[in-house]
């Protein structure tokens, strides 16, 4: 696990989706025209609005995996690499109820766990007023709490909120007397406090 891959996997599970769709077409194959029934497409998709973070994630694609991969006109970037996709999911689920803290994080030093940890936050996370983590998942809530404990930050997971026609979320909150070194610590991109 490097710290690159660890916060591609953060960004990921804060703001990525696992895609497979089936499509009917006519192309061709061997110069002749064919009706191709059932054709899986799959990709991982990122999106976020923050010109920033999507260039950063795209700077550590190509680090990584030395992926030069492009930004939509809508501000996400596709990976198709059926590789790069088997070692992503291989660490972990994506989608807003699936994802996990991967194993590989969790057994890794504090680097590898702070860079999980800054992927996460710049994509689910926010330092306006106090440094809090956001998610409709509580399981993996709780495995960002266990990362956090094991770094030896103070924090809470509160009630979660409820509003019509949404599902609930959960707010994972440091404390204040040590806000300041965890955002200095994580060195996020796009979360930093105004």
């Amino acid at each position: 696990m490097t710290p690159e891959l660890a916060e591609i996997l953060g960004l990921l599970c804060a703001e990525g989706s696992h895609i497979i769709s089936y499509n009917d077409y006519f192309g061709k194959e061997k110069g002749k025209l064919r009706f191709r029934k059932n054709k899986k497409s799959e990709r991982i998709e990122f999106y976020n609005k923050d010109q920033k973070l999507i260039i950063h994630y795209q700077t550590l694609l190509k680090k990584e995996f030395n992926h030069q991969s492009k930004i939509t006109k809508h501000g996400k970037i596709n990976i198709g690499n059926k590789k790069m996709i088997r070692t992503i999911l291989s660490h972990t689920f994506l989608g807003h109820l699936k994802w996990k803290v991967p194993k590989k994080v969790v057994s890794s030093n504090r680097k590898i766990k702070i860079s999980f940890l800054r992927g996460f936050f710049d994509g689910d996370g926010t330092a306006i007023n106090v440094a809090r983590f956001f998610s409709t998942n509580l399981n993996g809530i709780k495995q960002i709490s266990l990362l956090l404990s094991e770094l030896n930050y103070k924090h809470t997971i509160q009630e979660p909120v409820i509003k019509k026609n949404r599902k609930p979320h959960y707010v994972l909150q440091l404390s204040r007397p040590q806000q300041e070194e965890f955002l200095t610590e994580i060195n996020p991109i796009s979360k930093l406090p105004k």
